[in-house]
């Protein structure tokens, strides 16, 4: 399986089926390929102060 059918497989699997999916790989992966600046910057912005805030009101801090 290439690259391209890859993301669509990915991309095709209901939410919960990512959220496993990234739970379950991310962890192994990034070890792995994100070994440079660039990378690392990247991870950073998805869980950035505003991205937390924004889950913490919305889910009341787990009230």
């Amino acid at each position: 399986m290439g690259y391209d059918e890859l993301k669509a497989a990915v991309l095709d699997l209901d939410q919960s089926q990512q959220k496993q999916l990234v739970m379950e790989v991310l962890k192994e992966l990034l070890p792995k390929v994100c070994n440079d600046e660039a990378c690392l910057e990247q991870i950073r912005n998805f869980v950035d102060e505003e991205t937390i805030r924004s889950y913490r009101e919305q889910h009341m801090d787990s009230v």
